[in-house]
């Protein structure tokens, strides 16, 4: 990603001009020099002997001071908005998501140690970010790895012992490969989970299709679908956001697979998705096994497992996830539920 630099002018400064207000310092201004002239007067008159005569001349020059006053006051106002008005886009800027600012700071005088300040903290986060990347990949690809051949070798003696291995050592064998694949998705889940916790700020954003996505999120799950017998219903009109697209994929990803999870074979599944009043909202319906009142209030809570799911196979991280991502993004995720009639969770992110 290309660097964007800030400088002191341009329409984005005169923008966040408009943002900064100090209205309040003129009246202050004005308090000011009226309780000045007030308490000179006064003691002027008791010391110097100040006449009626000479005090209306002093109040008549009172207009003349404070727009004299509030004149210095805006000069002064200018020059600090000038200065200060890069720096304030560039702070917008990273609590946008954006690491890649840098703030112009020459001839600025003795406000280059503050820009100066302000353009190592941007780098050193965007390295901060890369290095963590970076150990998360490797992790994640070395912890996967020895994983996938266990569960690869599992496998394969499992497809060629049919006949030759006894039935208990074929049961085995199928165990050792789920449990391989169970925690190759747990430790990819954790990583994950450690990640979006670790974030304040939602970067990489662009501006794409939702609906598409979501669309996509579902084909990827139908064979799941098709297995298990669940009837899909999709309505989602188009809808444009501007977000982190694999971020959200996760989403999107978590909630189908906890709908699928828990709904029985011949169930229903809905996918609704609708732009309206500057909010997105997306509700994933299923007419699964649904959740009594304290599993509602835990159901976001990371490796939450109730009893009365235990049967189902899962981390308790899926939801965790998806919850921290949609409040990343300002967003939210509401659920409603009832044992033996479904769950739907509604996701409502702003535009």
């Amino acid at each position: 990603m290309t660097k964007q630099s800030v400088s002191p002018s341009g329409q984005s400064r005169r923008k966040t001009f408009r943002l900064i207000k100090f209205r309040w310092l003129f009246l202050v201004d004005t308090i000011i020099v009226i309780a000045a002239t007030m308490i000179y007067g006064l003691l002027a008159f008791f010391f110097l002997g100040l006449t009626e005569k000479t005090a209306l001349s002093m109040v008549a020059v009172l207009p003349l001071m404070a727009m004299a006053a509030g004149f210095c006051t805006w000069i002064i106002l200018r020059l600090m908005r000038r200065r200060m008005g890069a720096l304030l886009d560039g702070i917008q800027a990273v609590a946008g998501g954006n690491l890649d600012v840098h703030v112009e700071c020459k001839n600025e005088e003795e406000y280059k140690p503050v820009f100066d300040g302000f353009n190592k903290m941007t780098a050193e986060l965007k390295k901060n970010k890369g290095e963590m990347e970076n150990f998360i990949n490797s992790f994640s690809h070395e912890f996967r790895t020895p994983i996938a051949s266990i569960a690869g070798f599992a496998h394969y003696l499992a497809e060629t012992g049919e006949g030759t291995e006894s039935e208990e050592r074929m049961e085995y064998l199928n165990v050792i490969e789920d449990e391989s694949m169970r925690l190759s998705s747990l430790a990819q889940n954790a990583l994950l989970l450690s990640k979006v916790e670790a974030c304040e700020i939602i970067s990489g954003k662009t501006e794409y299709d939702l609906s598409e996505q979501v669309k996509r999120c579902i084909i990827l799950q139908l064979p799941r679908m098709e297995e298990k017998g669940i009837q899909l219903d999709v309505d989602l009109g188009e809808i444009i956001y501007s977000g982190n697209e694999e971020l959200m994929e996760h989403v999107w990803i978590n909630l189908l697979n906890n709908s699928i999870k828990f709904t029985p074979s011949g169930g229903e599944i809905s996918v609704l998705g609708k732009e309206a009043d500057g909010t997105v909202t997306l509700e994933f319906k299923d007419t699964g096994i649904g959740m009594d009142e304290e599993t509602k209030r835990h159901v976001f809570e990371k490796y939450y497992q109730h009893d009365s799911i235990s049967a189902v196979q899962g981390n308790g991280i899926g939801l965790a996830i998806a919850d921290r991502i949609v409040k990343l993004c300002g967003g939210e995720i509401r659920v409603e539920s009832a044992p033996g009639k479904g769950s739907c969770f509604t996701v409502i992110l702003p535009v």
